[in-house]
């Protein structure tokens, strides 16, 4: 159970010590600027077959604070003219300028996405942490404004009229709709309090990121070829420099990362060994330390409360199932029982198939060899029904 602790949130202020006005200015003799980064590999249009491929070779994780600059810049310029624009508010001047909008800021997001999923460096982290309630901010104003909301609301309230094909209809339907769900038609006051929440969401959400992934930085020592039973020779050289790269010669080292758990646990005759393993995996986040996201998690769910309710509805839950095909969590939830008998046999089998563990129980640490063994198995009467 969650315990709601408060996070405490220390905001510092930097105060300028100004000359008084005529007094004669010291001499200060500055360091010459950096040079300007350039976000260009961000920005331009990819080249290369199928819609083409971002420039990773050129990407750095500095160039993404000035593209979001320049992105933002583009998308409010293009969203401002759809607004502003006098014509009558329609199909075609609303609804598809605001889904060719926003190109420049798809690119940049797009790469913006892998980095902060797979390449969350230290640099990237930081980034994030500043950037995520910006961005989050920026698309407030963008989409909660008034005047861009009349816009889209005009097109769907003359939608009877205009002719649509079922395509466009549904387009014009869910546009209005998203607009709806994000609090466009709310008062003033409430789309403020609608945007402090989101804000304060993002802040959360890369806090929570940056924990777990401070417990992704660990990692498990093998000292012994023994404890290497079961693993592919192409693994073991991972894990091998994975030990290098963290000054253990002579050693082996198993991440706390997916990538390198998964194949160990997948593979590894080591049953005390793929426990241990598997427990610091799942313990990501939960270890009563400085990384500890409980505290984070439950300001999270007072914060998804809060602006469900300011949304119009009871929870969280039945907010974001609305917009899906199931449209209740009780849906969810009979459909997923639905699937529920046979996803436990399926489990109960893979538990068989590892082995047993203490007093003849098999753990959740042997659900990995389980289903390796199942699919081999599976494969091998594939090729002999052949």
């Amino acid at each position: 159970m969650i315990q709601k602790l408060r996070l405490a949130l220390i905001a510092t202020t930097a105060i300028v010590a100004l000359p008084a006005f005529g007094a004669a200015m010291p001499q200060i003799q500055t360091a010459p600027a950096a040079a300007a980064i350039d976000p260009a590999p961000l920005l331009e249009p990819w080249t290369g077959p199928y819609g083409g491929v971002p420039p990773w070779q050129l990407v750095k994780p500095a160039m993404f604070p000035p593209a979001f600059e320049a992105a933002m810049t583009t998308l409010r310029t293009e969203i401002h003219a759809i607004r502003d624009a006098k014509s009558m508010p329609s199909f075609e001047t609303v609804i598809v300028p605001l889904q060719l909008a926003g190109d420049t800021m798809d690119r940049v997001q797009s790469v913006w996405g892998v980095y902060t999923s797979n390449l969350a460096t230290k640099e990237v982290q930081a980034i994030d942490k500043e950037w995520s309630p910006k961005l989050t901010a920026f698309y407030d104003e963008l989409f909660l404004d008034p005047k861009l909301f009349a816009r889209v609301k005009g097109a769907y309230d003359s939608r009877a009229s205009q002719k649509l094909d079922a395509q466009q209809l549904r387009l014009l339907e869910r546009t209005y709709r998203s607009f709806v769900r994000r609090g466009a038609a709310l008062t003033d006051a409430q789309r403020a309090e609608v945007t402090r929440l989101n804000q304060a969401l993002a802040t959360q959400f890369s806090d929570f990121s940056r924990r777990v992934l401070a417990d992704e930085e660990t990692w498990i020592v093998l000292d012994s070829e023994a404890q290497l039973a079961g693993l592919p020779d192409s693994f073991k050289a991972s894990l091998k420099a994975a030990a290098e790269e963290r000054n253990l010669p002579g050693k082996w080292a198993v991440v706390n990362t997916r990538s390198s758990v998964a194949p160990f646990l997948t593979n590894s005759t080591d049953r005390a060994l793929r426990e241990k393993v598997w427990r610091g995996f799942i313990g990501r986040g939960d270890n009563g330390d400085a990384n500890d996201t409980k505290t984070v998690i439950a300001d999270i769910l007072k914060l998804r409360q809060q602006r469900a309710v300011l949304l119009g509805f009871k929870n969280h839950a039945l907010y974001r199932m609305d917009d899906t095909m199931a449209e209740t969590p009780a849906n969810a939830m009979k459909l997923m029982m639905s699937v529920w008998p046979a996803a436990r046999a399926r489990h109960a089998r893979s538990r068989r198939h590892a082995g047993a563990g203490r007093q003849g129980r098999r753990e959740d640490h042997d659900r990995a060899v389980g289903l390796s063994l199942l699919r081999r198995e599976g494969a091998q009467g594939e090729i002999r029904s052949r």
